[in-house]
């Protein structure tokens, strides 16, 4: 089976990640040096003192700056990061389920599983209780390459959380989708 995820990707986001936290707290740590500097200049002046208006203006200037750069960093930058690596830490860890179904088509559409960027992929699968075939939707991760796919491939492939995580194909265009008048797809297997 090829897998989709290996370890060289959990450790680059975790190294990703790590790095991410040491630049807030570098960040953050300069802007309450700076904060601590000005209120220590300030507190030493004299009561009164002409000077004690440039360390308030420089504190309310620098913590707007500071916040935005907090909303900014940990709202768009780090919570990516850290909802990858904790889908990374599941695949390692969580509960996995394999499937054998024929491949449909992918899907491009703005999906997020996670609040993760997936590409839908859909298999067709029989279901033996309702007598007729079914979509089964799960989810590729558009920044590894995609699964070479084709309409009608017999792929084993094991999920976890719905993502892809190992696949093989077993038989090349082994079904055959078929289009009727009426728009609906109905589907055969191939001889």
């Amino acid at each position: 089976m090829v897998s989709v995820y290996n370890d060289a990707d959990y450790l680059a986001v975790y190294r990703q990640r790590k790095r991410a936290r040491i630049v807030y707290g570098c960040v953050l740590t300069v802007y309450l040096l700076f904060c601590v500097s000005l209120w220590i200049y300030y507190m030493s002046l004299p009561y009164e003192d002409p000077n004690q208006g440039w360390p308030k203006a420089c504190v309310f200037v620098a913590t707007p700056i500071f916040m935005i750069f907090s909303f900014l960093f940990l709202g768009i930058k780090y919570s990516r990061i850290r909802r990858y690596y904790k889908m990374l830490s599941y695949v390692s860890i969580g509960l996995k389920n394999e499937e054998t179904n024929y491949f449909y088509c992918f899907e491009e559409k703005s999906l997020q599983k996670d609040n993760i960027d997936v590409v839908a992929a859909v298999f067709e699968t029989w279901n033996k209780k309702k007598k007729e075939w079914m979509e089964r939707e799960t989810y590729c991760d558009p920044e590894k390459p995609m699964p070479p796919f084709e309409e009608g491939d017999y792929v084993r492939y094991v999920t976890q959380s719905n993502f892809i995580i190992q696949y093989e194909i077993l038989q090349k265009r082994a079904l055959e989708f078929e289009e009727i008048d009426d728009g609906e797809e109905i589907e055969r297997i191939s001889e």
